[in-house]
């Protein structure tokens, strides 16, 4: 391979160019009819690749992605980028501290969505022709590849399905998110001992235990002294240098770099480095939910795009799609996924209703079942006609998603959720409050009108609130409760005398509080309530409205005629 020369720079920089403006085209129409981006990524590379462009404009394609070693490192590079900042920025969603806070229900879905999919995916994956696997020698380690594959649902298409529905911040959201970080976390330490065998290219006792045992020390090791070592250098950075800075996005990638290397000089795959890296960084007190809305704008807006794009660039995807194999992948992983959910969301103890919706969502693969199978073409462990079938069956559970959840929202909603709601539920004030002090008067004011008591209001309140911020960007925050001894759920409105912070996903202070609280025997209200406090605050001038109001009686007008237009919910004056 020689130098770079000013035309390689050229190409690059076309090839750049045109890829990302084309996968940013196709995936603004994509967002507008409610689908995920990385289908149009995904797209893009298979126009411009072998399968269509090279195909029928050999020339012109040649021309623009010519076959060059140089050319294919440097675009290869940010691709790479593209893969790693992915893994990074998937961890980065996950706060394990959290999540094992509440690991009683989380680790039983848990358990069953790792533990079914591969009893379920493991033979048939096993007896599949010899014509589709590398070396059907391997045949053993190929059935456990791909049945490891089947246990990973699509975190990020998961977090994003449901913000989209407004269930993100309620009890069956966080609990889904909870199952789907443990997932991640204990599916990527069995595909790097999966992978570290098939590079090693036995089952061997000795390697194999000393190949799990490194992974299981350096996870340990990177979860509990590493963390309070970042949290401590994210904390002088915060504290020394200032929040608003781009130095913490800057430590966050060098941290996931020097991770990267260091997983790939003890034998262990970079991905997984990254990945830990980006719960390691998760886990900080200092990292916002700003900060890490940053860095996902940054990943997804460059690199990503590039990944996804690059695969069509390089596959003739249309030349390797066998449809009985995507229909295989796509059937026993979807069945496989969505049974494994259900099932662990009964042994938790979840309603019918909830326990359809948690189902769904684990069931696409998304990003992550492409960024796992592209890691076994790479070293060898798939072929390309099973890497095609499992990108095609990850997109399509992609593109199902969001269209499935809603309508399993639908049915939840079939029958509208009563709201106690009056006057006397606007409080506005408290000039010298903060966050907590505004929550313990909200929590006296619920004591005032209910039978409740302001300790165990505000307990419920502050514990939901530890687990997942509450606010919902905009100036609005949404705390909720399920409370025993309450009968119908209630709405408390809240406008303290200064904004608040709150860690809002966009960085703004909150100047309105809606405090929901539901009866722990109506698993379906909170969803119903959340659902229709989201589609009514996105009215255009109703937000404005609700943080320049000043008046008990006005507040109360704006959000009343609110709840009356709601479909899901209905205002019950009695509270």
């Amino acid at each position: 391979m020689g130098p770079i020369t000013e035309h390689h720079l050229l190409i690059f920089l076309a090839q750049f160019a045109l890829l990302l403006g084309a996968c940013k085209v196709v995936g603004y129409f994509l967002e507008k009819i409610k689908q995920p981006t990385i289908t149009g990524d995904v797209l893009v590379g298979l126009i411009l690749g072998p399968s269509i462009f090279g195909k029928y404009m050999p020339a012109l394609q040649g021309s623009i992605f010519p076959d060059d070693p140089v050319q294919w490192a440097m675009l290869g590079t940010i691709a790479w980028f593209g893969n790693l900042f992915l893994l990074m920025e998937t961890g980065l969603e996950i706060n394990f501290t959290k999540v094992w806070k509440q690991r009683s229900n989380a680790i039983k879905l848990s358990a069953s969505d790792l533990l079914i999919p591969i009893a379920i995916s493991f033979v048939p994956m096993y007896f599949l022709p010899a014509r589709y696997m590398v070396d059907p020698s391997q045949r053993f380690l190929f059935a456990l590849f791909i049945a490891a594959i089947m246990t990973i649902s699509a975190l990020p298409v998961a977090i994003r399905g449901m913000r989209e529905m407004n269930i993100l911040k309620t009890d069956v959201g966080f609990l889904t998110v909870s199952a789907l970080t443990m997932n991640d976390l204990v599916g990527w330490v069995v595909f790097t001992i999966i992978l570290g065998l098939f590079a090693h290219g036995s089952v061997e006792l000795g390697y194999l235990g000393s190949l799990v045992g490194g992974t299981l020390l350096f996870t340990v090791l990177s979860l509990t002294i590493l963390r309070r070592l970042v949290d401590r250098s994210i904390g002088l950075i915060h504290n020394k240098v200032g929040k608003e800075t781009g130095y913490k996005t800057t430590f966050v990638v060098i941290l996931g770099m020097l991770m990267g290397a260091l997983t790939l000089r003890i034998g262990i795959h970079s991905l997984f480095g990254f990945f830990i890296a980006g719960i390691v960084v998760g886990e900080s007190r200092f990292v916002t939910e700003k900060d890490r809305y940053v860095l996902n704008r940054m990943v997804h807006s460059i690199f990503v795009p590039i990944f996804f794009a690059k695969i069509g660039l390089t596959i003739d995807i249309l030349a390797n799609l066998d449809w009985f194999l995507v229909g295989v992948m796509l059937v026993i992983g979807l069945a496989s996924r969505y049974l494994a959910a259900y099932l662990g969301a009964a042994w938790s103890g979840q309603d019918r209703l909830n326990r359809h919706t948690i189902a769904i969502c684990h069931a696409p693969g998304g990003e992550m079942h492409i960024v796992i199978s592209m890691l076994g073409l790479s070293l060898g462990v798939i072929s390309e006609r099973v890497f095609v079938s499992i990108v095609t069956a990850a997109i399509i559970t992609t593109i199902i998603f969001g269209p499935w959840l809603a309508i399993a929202l639908r049915r939840i909603n079939l029958k509208r959720t009563l709201i106690g709601f009056n006057p006397d539920a606007v409080i506005i004030g408290c000039p010298s409050c903060d966050k907590t002090g505004f929550l313990k008067l909200l929590s006296h004011v619920v004591g005032e009108q209910t039978k409740l008591t302001e300790d165990y209001v505000f307990q419920e309140i502050q514990h939901r609130e530890e687990q997942i911020t509450t606010a919902l960007g905009k100036g609005i925050a949404a705390p909720h409760a399920r409370l025993a001894g309450i009968k119908q759920s209630l709405l408390f409105v809240g406008k303290p005398a200064q904004a608040l912070e709150w860690d809002s996903p966009d960085g703004e202070p909150v100047h309105t509080v809606f405090l929901l609280l539901t009866p722990v025997s109506d698993p379906k209200a909170q969803l119903n309530i959340m659902q229709c406090l989201a589609s009514s605050l996105h009215k255009p001038d109703l937000i404005p409205k609700l943080h320049y109001s000043e008046e008990p009686e006005q507040i109360y007008r704006l959000v009343s005629d609110c709840l009356d237009e709601s479909e899901t919910c209905q205002l019950r004056q009695e509270a």
